[in-house]
């Protein structure tokens, strides 16, 4: 069982004081940007809960907590959208609900993670809601989300939060570092500021080649914007690269282009690595436009989910505008 992530201390040890004075509540909300470590924790407390030894930290060896590794609990509870589908569905809480109905298997607690919270439809979301109403007892519920005003104020009065920060930047850059010891500092720099300073997203970031991908979408743009390749072939390229990666990449492009635009000297660029290549691209193309361009990928972004919607397509539609005209 890993131990709590130095920036997670503090509420860690809030967590271990209130479940030494049987204080827990019902149900903790644990927000936070994407790649800061709510489920991480969220895991390590039902970890904590249903470990059958009495000492502050799951001890990693009893049969609550071989259970917990090998994913196999009786009494842990993970409810997520479908592999292919974006929405947790009311027919999930729904069994939830009998789920929680009857006895915890090992006799001691039930544990519920939802993650996304948000990504509950409304049916779900008032399903949950009798549960949160009348909460069985020795049931713990731990909704993540990164974006909590998406939930219905109701579902938010009846938990109780956990807020997790931007950690503080040597920390995260310490950690970085045990993660990947030889990770160069200026590529971990890069990473935790692409990651808008979650660490466990740049750690993936790095693991999975994003940087470099990032790399080669730009070659790709800059020679959309040259007039040198179809942006229809690069659109087929991109969604082998990842649909949502893609439009999110671009999206950090084109903030970074507009704040160029309207600043000499901007005061605050995500992009700093490739910023003189960003200002090339900016250079060409008319305020108003880039402006028109953001609002098409912020539009492509939100619309991304839809599973009725072609995803080349999508991104064929953001890309062709970037094409000289003639």
């Amino acid at each position: 069982m890993s131990a709590a992530l130095p920036w997670h201390q503090s509420q860690w040890d809030n967590l271990l004081s209130r479940i030494a004075q049987d204080n827990l509540p019902h149900a903790l909300l644990l927000t936070g940007r994407r790649g800061v470590g709510k489920q991480r924790l969220a895991l390590q407390l039902a970890a904590r809960l249903l470990c059958t030894e009495d000492q502050p930290e799951p001890c990693g060896q009893c049969k609550g907590c071989r259970l917990i590794l090998a994913g196999t609990h009786p009494d842990l509870k993970v409810i997520q959208p479908p592999e292919d589908k974006s929405v947790i569905s009311v027919d999930q809480i729904r069994e939830l609900t009998h789920y929680l109905s009857l006895t915890a298997l090992c006799g001691g607690y039930q544990v519920v993670l939802i993650s996304p919270a948000d990504a509950m439809n409304v049916n779900a979301a008032n399903s949950l809601l009798k549960t949160l109403e009348e909460p069985p007892a020795n049931t713990l519920m731990l909704l993540m989300s990164d974006r909590p005003s998406a939930l219905t104020a109701t579902i938010r009065s009846r938990c109780q939060l956990i807020s997790f920060g931007k950690p503080a930047q040597d920390i995260a850059l310490a950690w970085l570092k045990t993660q990947q010891p030889e990770l160069d500092a200026n590529i971990a720099n890069i990473a935790l500021e692409l990651a808008d300073g979650a660490p466990l997203r740049a750690a993936e970031m790095v693991a999975q080649g994003g940087l470099n991908q990032r790399t080669e979408m730009l070659d790709d743009l800059e020679q959309i914007v040259a007039g040198r390749c179809d942006p229809i072939e690069i659109a087929k390229k991109w969604l082998k690269l990842g649909k949502k990666e893609s439009l999110y990449w671009v999206y950090g492009w084109l903030v970074d282009m507009v704040r160029m635009k309207v600043v000499n000297q901007a005061p605050y660029l995500t992009n700093t690595d490739i910023a003189p290549r960003l200002s090339k691209i900016a250079a060409k193309i008319e305020l108003s436009l880039l402006y028109k361009r953001l609002d098409q990928v912020s539009e492509a972004l939100r619309l991304e989910d839809n599973p009725s919607l072609n995803a080349e397509l999508l991104l064929e539609g953001v890309l062709i505008g970037w094409t000289p005209r003639r």
